[in-house]
């Protein structure tokens, strides 16, 4: 590119005179091709091209010039203008009037006030609102020398709607619903209650009795196929929990066609309008037979009432229960409430009540280790939970499996305590271990122990050992038992025999009476000790195995340290 000259002689001579005009030629040419470019750009070129910020200078004008328009003279109509685009409302739009812009603006806004307050009151819910019915309680009580556990269900919840008694059965087919514990529904169901329902037959898969399933009549064992059945009362549930019972000889349809979807095979009411009802024998003779329970109930504002409680070991030891008959579990429910209605559903081994996932009561099969199986519930329990109360969810699972694994332990103590043949081990052996028995008091009763001296079982009111167990023999109360096999030993001493009882001698035996003759059976009897020794007086009987009336049973005592001769018997 050709610069200027800017070198200029001292002088004003031809040099000097030459760099001017060349200077003045180059500023023309430059002068002509910015002409040029300004013809050009202004002839290809509009306003609405040429950018400003994130604008166009031709928006720009336009903004200048609406806001030109659109000002607010000062009152006396000379002071200083405002500028505001009045008309043009948030979303770029002008109205014909200011006070259009406002209502639209305003409209907008609050629009937007009442979307953000829906937003939060539904925040505010969901943060008070559960994985849960809080609303559920429990408690545990103790009466007839058994444990009791009580969980209240209210009928509405804390936003007033109803919470709804549901009936559960897990698996594909209703009429052959899946085998599993009450404890697995509710994990499986992330239910806030659950209860075992109806008896029935685990080896069919098929329930007991009249049964109604969300209106369909389920395929069930029926009286004729189990007599017992002809006895037995239907629990019906009423879309609003309204719970009542049918005769035995009242069908599935017919409670349908009352307007019941939905019903329970168990035994039979034990309470109805606010009495207890319930006779020896009504429903089944284990009516008036100490058993785990449960039952349902209600109260006249229509809230639910679940009753269990365990039992059938005939003991009040802390570890088991004697269980209730079926009128003293109406005398504990009418202890606690005014009880409109109660209903007795399968209990036994079946009894269970599972509270977020936690099991209250410790009916258990296989020596109280493992959770009886069952094929329907009835629960309660939120739909679409939230994400965060899955956390809480699982939390509670956790604490369940938790108090199953110490349940699984307790039944293996039960086991222990109850049950012979099982192996216990105890480590740390060192020429003693021993099993001891306190009384309430914690005084010690009985001991068992083994060392290096055998095995003992020592009584401490007689500080006496009453059975002691050596490899030479056992002693009972001091004294030793004789030996006394169905095949005696063979001894080949009968001079210093120790333990009394019978013995088998060859005829070379040192002391035969029979000497090179004949094998016997020797009886010996200790008089004065259990143990022969040189203070003690013992006697010997001899039978002879030979086979002549020559030789006959013979005798002898030993006393003073020896023994006599033998005498004919």
């Amino acid at each position: 590119m050709k610069r200027y000259n800017d070198n200029f002689p001292r002088e004003i001579n031809d040099q000097f005179r030459g760099n001017v005009i060349d200077n003045a030629r180059m500023s023309q040419e430059d002068r002509e091709v910015l002409y040029n470019m300004v013809k050009e750009y202004r002839q290809s070129k509009k306003s609405s091209d040429i950018k400003h910020g994130n604008s166009t200078v031709e928006k720009e004008i336009k903004k200048l010039n609406n806001r030109v328009k659109n000002q607010i003279i000062g009152a006396n109509g000379n002071a200083t203008a405002e500028v505001k685009d009045m008309r043009v409302d948030t979303q770029g739009n002008l109205h014909e009037l200011a006070q259009d812009r406002l209502n639209e603006d305003f409209g907008r806004i609050d629009d937007i006030a009442s979307t953000a307050k829906q937003t939060a009151e539904k925040l505010e819910t969901q943060m008070n609102t559960g994985a849960y019915y809080n609303e559920v309680s429990h408690f545990r009580g103790r009466k007839f020398d058994t444990t009791y556990y009580i969980t209240h269900i209210p009928h509405l919840d804390s936003q007033g709607n109803i919470i709804k008694l549901k009936r559960g059965l897990y698996g594909n087919n209703p009429n052959k619903p899946a085998h599993m514990t009450p404890s697995d529904f509710a994990r499986k169901t992330k239910a806030t209650f659950v209860s075992n329902a109806s008896t029935g037959s685990g080896s069919q898969l098929k329930l007991h009795g009249q049964q109604l399933f969300e209106g369909q009549i389920l395929d069930s064992v029926k009286g004729d196929e189990y007599p017992a059945l002809n006895d037995r009362w239907t629990l019906a549930i009423g879309d609003d929990n309204t719970l009542t019972s049918f005769p035995p000889d009242v069908q599935a349809s017919e409670i349908r066609n009352k307007g019941y979807n939905n019903t329970v095979s168990g035994f039979g009411p034990i309470i109805s309008d606010g009495k207890i009802i319930v006779k020896d024998g009504d429903y089944s003779p284990n009516t008036i037979v100490s058993h785990p329970r449960q039952v349902i109930a209600q109260l006249p504002n229509k809230d639910l009432i679940f009753f269990s409680c365990d039992g059938r070991e005939n003991n009040t030891h802390t570890m088991v229960e004697k269980g209730m008959t079926l009128q003293e579990v109406a005398e504990t429910l009418l202890d606690h409430y005014d009880i409109q209605f109660a209903y007795n559903m399968d209990g036994g081994g079946s009894t269970a009540s599972v509270v977020r996932s936690h099991k209250l009561n410790r009916s258990m099969d296989e020596n109280k280790t493992t959770e009886r199986k069952v094929l329907d519930f009835l629960y309660v329990g939120k739909e679409g939970v939230q994400l965060r109360d899955q956390d809480m969810q699982n939390a509670y699972q956790d604490i369940g499996e938790v108090r199953d694994m110490v349940q699984e332990v307790r039944g293996m103590l039960y086991s222990l305590r109850r049950i012979s043949g099982k192996e216990f081990g105890i480590t740390g052996y060192d020429q003693y271990t021993g099993f001891l028995s306190y009384d309430d008091e914690g005084n010690p009763k009985k001991k068992i122990y083994m060392g290096n001296e055998g095995f003992r079982l020592f009584d401490y009111e007689t500080s006496s050992t009453w059975l002691r167990i050596v490899p030479e023999y056992i002693q009972f109360m001091g004294k030793a038992l004789a030996v006394n096999y169905s095949a005696p030993p063979t001894v080949t001493d009968l001079n210093n025999i120790e333990l009394g009882g019978a013995y088998h001698a060859a005829a070379n035996a040192k002391g035969s009476p029979y000497p090179n003759v004949s094998s016997c059976i020797v009886t010996q009897y200790n008089v004065t000790y259990s143990l022969k020794n040189d203070d003690v007086t013992s006697f010997q009987m001899a039978i002879p195995f030979a086979r002549s009336s020559t030789y006959k049973m013979k005798r002898r005592v030993y006393a003073q340290g020896a023994w006599s001769q033998w005498f004919d018997v």
